[in-house]
C-alpha cells in the first residue's frame, strides 16, 4: 500500500501549485470562477494540514470540527465556481450552512465524520450533475472530471456505511481501519485528479469564448467579416475542383431611415430580426455573416447561380412578407441581394465577394427589394421593382 504520509504530502504540494496557479489567473481575468477553484485548492488543503495535526496536538475543535470543515467548504466552493459555467439555474445552499452548523454540535459525539461524508457525498454528486449541465469543449477531460466526483460521491458514501457499521454490528472499529484508510487514499485521490483536470477545461473554455468572440457578430451571433472568410476558406481547401459555390449579399432597405426615426435600439432590433431570417432559411444550406453595419454575406458551397438566387428571393420574399413590430411599431421591411457564383478552381474569394456586391448596389440603385444575379444596368432600370 502506499505510504500515507508521503501520499498526503503530495497530495497538498500539488493542490498548493494549483491554487497558486488558479490565484494568478483570477488576478489577470477577474472571474469570479477562478477565484471559487483557487479557494476550493485552499480549503482542501487546509483540511489535509488540520487533519495532520491530530497526531501532533489535542485540540479537538481544530483538528476535527475545523478539519470536516474545510471538507465540506472544497466541493462547497467548486459547486460556486461551477455554477455561472452551466446552464443550471442558481439553487438556495441555505439548508448546507444549517447542516455544517451542526457539526459543532455532533463532533464530539464522533458523529461529525458522517455528517461529513454525507454532504460532501451530496456536493460532489450535484458538481457531477453541474459538469453535465456545463457546455464544454474538453469532452473527454469534462467525461473524467464527472467520474471523478460521481466516483467521490461513492467513496464517501462507502465511509459513511464502514462509519455506521460498527453501531448495528459486532465489528469494531479496529477491524475496517484498513478499509477506512483504503477510502481516505481514494479521496485524497480523486480530490488531486479533479484540481490536475478542472484548470485543462476552464481554460479550453476561455479559449473557446475568446475564439467565438473573434469569429461572431455580438449582436447577431452571425459570424463577423473575420469568421465568415476564414470559415469559406476552410471549406473551399477540401472542395472538389469542378465543384460551384455561390455568394449572396444583402443589404436592408432604407436602414437609415429607420434608425432616424425609431431609434438606434430599434434599429439592432431590426437587424437580430433580419439575421433571424437569415439563420433560420440558411443554418443548413450554408454560411452566414454580418459583415458590416446592415450588411449580410451568405456562402453557398456545390450552390450553381440559379440555385442561389431561388434561395436570395425565398429570403426577401419571407422579410418583405411580414413586417417587424418593435415597441408598439410596425415597420416594413425588406433587403437586397446580389448573388455571385464561380467554380472552385478558378474561385478567389475577394472577387466573388466585389462581384456581388456590385449587383447589390446594382439592386438597391435599380428600386430596391430584389435579387440582382447579373451586371446590365439598363436591363434592370427597365425591369419592376420586384424581385427578380
Amino acid at each position: 500500500m502506499l505510504h500515507l504520509p508521503t501520499l498526503i504530502s503530495l497530495c497538498f504540494i500539488l493542490n498548493l501549485f494549483i491554487a497558486v496557479f488558479f490565484f494568478s489567473v483570477y488576478s489577470y481575468k477577474k472571474q469570479p470562477s477562478f477565484l471559487f477553484f483557487a479557494t476550493a485548492c485552499c480549503s482542501f488543503i487546509t483540511a489535509i494540514a488540520l487533519i495532520g495535526l491530530r497526531g501532533v496536538i489535542d485540540y479537538p475543535l481544530l483538528t476535527y470540527f475545523f478539519a470536516y470543515l474545510f471538507i465540506i467548504l472544497t466541493p462547497l466552493l467548486l459547486i460556486l465556481g461551477l455554477i455561472p459555467q452551466s446552464t443550471v439555474p442558481a439553487v438556495k445552499l441555505t439548508p448546507l450552512y444549517y447542516a455544517c452548523a451542526m457539526l459543532l454540535a455532533v463532533y464530539l459525539i464522533d458523529a461529525g465524520q458522517i455528517i461529513t461524508s454525507i454532504i460532501t457525498a451530496v456536493l460532489f454528486s450535484y458538481a457531477a450533475y453541474l459538469m453535465i449541465k456545463t457546455p464544454s469543449v474538453a469532452k473527454v477531460q469534462q467525461r473524467l472530471l464527472i467520474a471523478c466526483f460521481s466516483l467521490h460521491s461513492v467513496v464517501m458514501l462507502l465511509q459513511v456505511v464502514l462509519l455506521v457499521l460498527p453501531y448495528f454490528s459486532q465489528i469494531s472499529q479496529a477491524n475496517l481501519a484498513a478499509g477506512l484508510q483504503l477510502l481516505l487514499v481514494s479521496h485524497l485521490f480523486l480530490t488531486t485528479a479533479s484540481a490536475l483536470i478542472l484548470p485543462f477545461i476552464a481554460f479550453a473554455n476561455e479559449e473557446s469564448k475568446l475564439i467565438n468572440l473573434a469569429n461572431h457578430d455580438p449582436l447577431t451571433q452571425l459570424l463577423n467579416r473575420r469568421g465568415f472568410f476564414r470559415l469559406c476558406k476552410k471549406i473551399t481547401h477540401t472542395a472538389p475542383l469542378n465543384s460551384r459555390v455561390s455568394l449572396i449579399m444583402l443589404d436592408i432597405d432604407l436602414f437609415k431611415q429607420v434608425n432616424d426615426q425609431y431609434g438606434h435600439e430599434t434599429g439592432d432590433e431590426a437587424i437580430k430580426w433580419i439575421a433571424q431570417h437569415i439563420n433560420e432559411l440558411f443554418f443548413e444550406a450554408g454560411i452566414t455573416a454580418r459583415i458590416g453595419g446592415e450588411e449580410f454575406a451568405i456562402f453557398l458551397n456545390q450552390k450553381n447561380l440559379t440555385q442561389a438566387r431561388q434561395l436570395a428571393q425565398k429570403l426577401c420574399k419571407s422579410i418583405d412578407q411580414y413586417p417587424f413590430y418593435f415597441n408598439g411599431n410596425s415597420i416594413a421591411l425588406s433587403v437586397s441581394a446580389g448573388v455571385s457564383s464561380a467554380l472552385i478552381r478558378d474561385l478567389n474569394m475577394q472577387e466573388l465577394l466585389l462581384q456581388a456586391d456590385k449587383r447589390l448596389y446594382l439592386a438597391k440603385e435599380t428600386g430596391r427589394n430584389k435579387v440582382v444575379t447579373h451586371d446590365e444596368k439598363s436591363a434592370l432600370m427597365n425591369s419592376p421593382s420586384a424581385i427578380i
